[in-house]
């Protein structure tokens, strides 16, 4: 497998885990980027997927690895990195970018939301007056402001 699928199945695998660890039928009732905690997990629950997971990984994960990642997209990310460590010196913001990709493939994100979070993934325009290595000193006051309009949006 490659490491976006073995991202993906370790996701699957937590997801259906803490399904049944719910008591749900499918891991459909398991979102990816929700608390745990958010998803009902107690102390109890998440001793048992703990122990779920564990069994089915040969990894030995403290009792606390569900509330250490947070949510199921976070603990796959931990697994992932246990199991294939050569992987995890990926670089994180990697890791960043597809958590907010999946963030935004979630129906209930609003419109302003998405446009803010595609700001990420879009390259400044090429006629953009001040970049990285512009001295602010000969900007004039109407390119600075146009770079703080572009960069935060006006009000």
């Amino acid at each position: 497998m490659t490491g976006p699928q073995r991202q993906q199945r370790m996701l699957e695998l937590v997801r259906t885990h803490a399904a049944t660890a719910r008591g749900h039928d499918s891991a459909q009732a398991v979102t990816p980027d929700r608390a745990f905690r958010k998803l009902g997990f107690d102390s109890l629950t998440a001793v048992e997927l703990r122990n779920r997971l564990a069994t089915t990984t040969g990894l030995s994960l403290p009792a606390t690895v569900v509330f250490d990642h947070p949510t199921p997209a976070a603990l796959a990310d931990h697994l992932r990195a246990q199991l294939w460590p050569a992987e995890a010196a990926e670089a994180p913001a990697v890791a960043e970018l597809d958590r907010l990709e999946r963030a935004l493939a979630e129906p209930a994100v609003d419109a302003y939301t998405r446009a803010q979070l595609a700001r990420l993934t879009t390259p400044p325009p090429a006629d953009s007056t001040a970049g990285p290595d512009t001295d602010l000193d000969e900007v004039t006051d109407d390119e600075l402001f146009e770079l703080v309009d572009n960069e935060l949006g006006s009000a």
